[in-house]
């Protein structure tokens, strides 16, 4: 009898062993399974957010290329800045208006090497590119190679351009290999989500709250 009750209790010890192992093992790879269709869904999600900014850089380039302030009133941000080559500092208005009154008029302009990095979370990007562009602003020629750096923020209208900003080439410089690379990407990432960051923060410089900080700074 005893050696029966001994046998059955064994038995049970083993089920109940048996039941966690598999437990653990379900567990672990259902948890394999979920991340690996989360890593997928975000590769996906920035493979598209940097196909819709490839886009709108092919858009931007046939509207700069014809002058066309209208179209560019589609693709810069409400808040948008540009940094010219000489230094000084244009607003979304000066810089359609300087479009439209011919100050600044292209005869032609065209990107290339586009290098897109989107941030973690999916709405800021910083894109890298090289523009080759002929024209005049201000009746002086604006002829030349530059390398152009543009940072996008996903709005609820889509991918707008909030600033650029671009540096002449000089002496051949080219864009270096290792702007593939995983540090330079996680760099890049990191300064596409500070960009962003920075673009709510200014969207949001007018409310009470920043009012009454900047008056007490100012005090």
């Amino acid at each position: 009898m005893k050696t029966r009750t001994l046998s059955f209790a064994v038995l049970i010890a083993a089920l109940l062993i048996f039941n966690a192992c598999g437990g653990t093992a379900t567990n672990s790879n259902t948890n394999v399974t979920v991340n690996t269709n989360a890593n997928m869904n975000s590769a996906g999600s920035t493979a598209a957010a940097e196909t819709e900014i490839k886009h709108l850089m092919d858009t931007a380039q046939t509207a700069l290329a014809k002058n066309d302030a209208d179209a560019m009133d589609k693709i810069y941000a409400d808040n948008y800045m540009l940094v010219n080559l000489d230094g000084s500092v244009q607003t979304r208005a000066e810089r359609l208006e300087s479009l439209r009154s011919g100050d600044t008029k292209y005869t032609a302009f065209a990107y290339d090497e586009p290098n897109i990095r989107v941030n973690p979370e999916g709405n800021g990007a910083v894109a890298i590119a090289r523009i080759t562009m002929k024209g005049t602003s201000k009746g002086k020629p604006i002829d030349g190679t530059f390398r152009v750096t543009q940072v996008y923020s996903r709005t609820k209208d889509g991918w707008r351009q909030v600033s650029a900003q671009a540096t002449a080439i000089t002496g051949g410089a080219t864009m270096p290999t290792t702007m593939t690379g995983s540090s330079t990407a996680a760099n890049t990432n990191k300064m596409a989500t500070t960009a962003h960051a920075n673009t709510s923060m200014t969207a949001n410089s007018n409310s009470p709250m920043m009012k009454t900080a900047n008056s007490n700074t100012n005090k």
